[in-house]
């Protein structure tokens, strides 16, 4: 793995998922809170592929006491 490529990855703050942000849709909050896809759907979250923007937010709050800020 080159170093760029692990600049880029991320775990996901729920499931513990590798998420690449170079390459996959992911959910990000707070100051370093990732989602992976599923979780962030599974969450509650909705996202609109033309506007390229989440129009419901996955629901974070009982993250925040795992050291993520809610946004």
């Amino acid at each position: 793995m080159h170093r760029e490529e692990a600049e880029r990855l991320s775990l996901c703050a729920d499931c513990g998922a590798e998420i690449d942000a170079g390459v996959e849709r992911a959910y990000a909050f707070g100051t370093a809170g990732v989602l992976c896809w599923e979780c962030a759907v599974r969450r509650g979250g909705a996202y609109d592929g033309q506007r390229e923007a989440w129009t419901r937010l996955p629901q974070v709050d009982d993250l925040q006491g795992e050291g993520f800020e809610t946004p």
